[in-house]
């Protein structure tokens, strides 16, 4: 009978352990959605911002994991499954989203890191026909060295 008692005790932590996991990642989510948006405007200084806010939420993630595989071992297989089913569904759906909103972040930054690489070629191209106007020896009356 002492083990009933113990088994409801890790039963509930179990519960409160899925349920603060499945709030985090809800975060998470929400974050990923976020920087989605700041990729699409262009704002870079809020995604870093963005990441250091995901990391700090996947390290609190990594510590649930470790929990509530300790809890896990304390309840045998039939009543750890029982108790969390609905919430893993929960948990595998966020994390698919999740998975989903960042690859359309990647896709907007590496967009993003492909304009600014043609903007910096086009930037070259017009130092380079600069510099070798100003190279030669004729340039026509609309040069002078005066002005």
């Amino acid at each position: 009978m002492n083990e009933s008692p113990n088994i409801i005790e890790n039963s509930d932590s179990l519960i409160d352990l899925l349920t603060a996991q499945c709030a985090d990642l809800e975060k998470l989510l929400a974050l990923a959605r976020e920087e989605t948006a700041a990729a699409q405007q262009g704002k870079f200084f809020r995604i870093l911002d963005i990441v250091s806010e995901r990391a700090e939420i996947t390290q609190k993630l990594e510590t649930f994991q470790q929990q509530i595989a300790e809890l896990r071992g304390c309840l045998n297989a039939a009543n750890a499954n029982a108790i969390q089913q609905n919430t893993l569904d929960r948990i595998v759906e966020l994390a698919n989203l999740t998975i989903v909103q960042d690859n359309q972040t990647r896709l907007l930054l590496t967009a993003s890191r492909d304009e600014a690489g043609e903007a910096l070629k086009k930037i070259d191209r017009g130092q380079q026909g600069t510099s070798a106007y100003l190279r030669e020896s004729k340039k026509g009356l609309a040069y002078n060295r005066l002005f």
